[in-house]
């Protein structure tokens, strides 16, 4: 008997057909969807603060919860830009249902989040943290802290660099005093205090140039222009016409100097970026940015212009402490943290920690545990105070001080270890 081949049956398929009763998006949404969550969440914010932003008057505008759920929506499934977020409302099913069909557009989305929502974005963090705490999802016992460098969005070759603008600022200064000696001169025969009196024998030579000191000699400029005629006036109207470009010199270097303060330099489109290495090894404008989680929830995030988390610690744990209500009851962080400083600040707020100091990979070797010359491998007796050196000898305590470290102010104690007599040694 032949067997009779049927033909291929398909779904019906009709794109263009026109719904009686179009579907509720709620329907297509499933229950546990990351969207219902950030709905959820700021749903319970308090967003009093950010309606207060708007001024009464003209069309109406936004919902600003509307917008600020997109925002974190945007955000957590890794939309950053406008205009990508503005395409998402149109063509995404979970945008659509979040904005409830409104579609603003990519000016709006980024004028919201760069001023109203700016000006909040504190208040709302700190909401939205007391949130994850109350149903449990955060629970403050092991926070975990890193850092990580992130490129600045400016010019890269705008550096300003401080030590550029010393150097510059000292020559200017040099070149100041060098018209100063020709204002002198210029003035002698008109002043006889200077009369055969050269300006390093005043001790002018070394004399820090300020406006003053400036203004000082434009007012002799001005005294011999007024009296005198001819070449002398001609002179003396030279002079002053440089002198006071080297005014405006030595006020813009003042200027990055103080724009630089304790960095090695900034960015001229971006003035609090600061020059940081990166992974890459390439040297751009940037910030460090520490951040904390525990079960990838983020708790707190610092933003600092020093490169080495270890120094950046301290301001991102006051930062914590403003955001949170209670502080972790242990902090884990790799050993750039492990500093004397951190350890005696997290002993201090009684914080357990799980920090290893720097040089922790290192005395784990064999060659560093059996080295007898080095101070950890030195016998200690604390009764006396003292080690004991391969040849047996005893290193009294013979000073001690306070060294204040540069960048952060903090005061290690430092002692110092001596034996009587080393001569006859046989290390030595």
């Amino acid at each position: 008997m032949a067997k009779i081949q049927s033909s291929a049956q398909f779904k019906s398929y009709q794109p263009q057909q026109i719904l009686l009763l179009p579907p509720s998006l709620d329907e297509l949404i499933e229950e546990h969807d990351l969207v219902r969550v950030v709905n959820l969440v700021v749903d319970s914010l308090d967003i009093s603060g950010l309606i207060n932003q708007y001024k009464g008057g003209g069309t109406t505008a936004y919902h600003p919860r509307m917008l600020l759920k997109i925002l974190l929506y945007a955000y957590s499934v890794k939309i950053y830009t406008g205009r990508k977020i503005a395409k998402a409302l149109r063509q995404d099913l979970h945008f659509m249902w979040l904005s409830g069909m409104s579609r603003p557009d990519f000016r709006t989305i980024n004028n919201f989040r760069s001023s109203k929502a700016k000006e909040v974005i504190e208040q709302l963090f700190q909401q939205m943290l007391l949130f994850l705490m109350d149903h449990g999802y955060i629970k403050m016992e092991n926070y975990f802290c890193d850092g990580s460098t992130i490129s600045a969005d400016c010019n890269k070759h705008k550096m300003v660099w401080k030590k550029n603008a010393e150097r510059f600022k000292s020559g200017t200064e040099e070149k100041c005093r060098e018209l100063f000696k020709e204002i002198d001169a210029l003035n002698a025969a008109e002043d006889k205090q200077y009369l055969r009196t050269d300006l390093e024998e005043r001790g002018l030579q070394a004399r820090e140039i300020t406006a003053d000191t400036i203004r000082e000699q434009a007012d002799k400029l001005d005294a011999v222009i007024t009296s005198s005629t001819g070449k002398q006036q001609r002179k003396a109207v030279s002079l002053k016409k440089k002198l006071k470009q080297k005014e405006v010199t030595i006020a813009v270097y003042e200027q990055q100097i103080e724009l630089a303060g304790k960095r090695s330099g900034y960015n001229k489109t971006d003035n609090e970026a600061t020059a940081m290495r990166m992974k890459n090894d390439e040297l751009l404008p940037a910030y460090n940015a520490l951040a904390g989680c525990e079960d990838q929830f983020i708790i707190a995030v610092s933003i600092h212009q020093n490169t080495n988390d270890g120094t950046c610690f301290k301001d991102h744990l006051k930062k914590l402490e403003q955001q949170s209500p209670v502080l972790p009851r242990a902090i884990i962080a790799d050993s750039i943290f492990g500093t004397e400083q951190n350890y005696e600040l997290l002993e201090s707020k009684q914080i357990n920690n799980y920090l290893k100091f720097p040089s922790y990979q290192a005395e784990q070797k064999q060659s560093y545990r059996q080295n007898p010359f080095l101070k950890d491998n030195f016998g200690y007796d604390a009764s006396t105070d003292s080690y004991t050196c391969p040849n047996e000898k005893q290193l009294t305590l013979q000073s001690s001080y306070f060294q204040t470290h540069k960048r952060t102010g903090y005061q290690s104690a430092i002692k110092e270890y001596q034996c009587k007599d080393c001569k006859k040694c046989p290390f030595y």
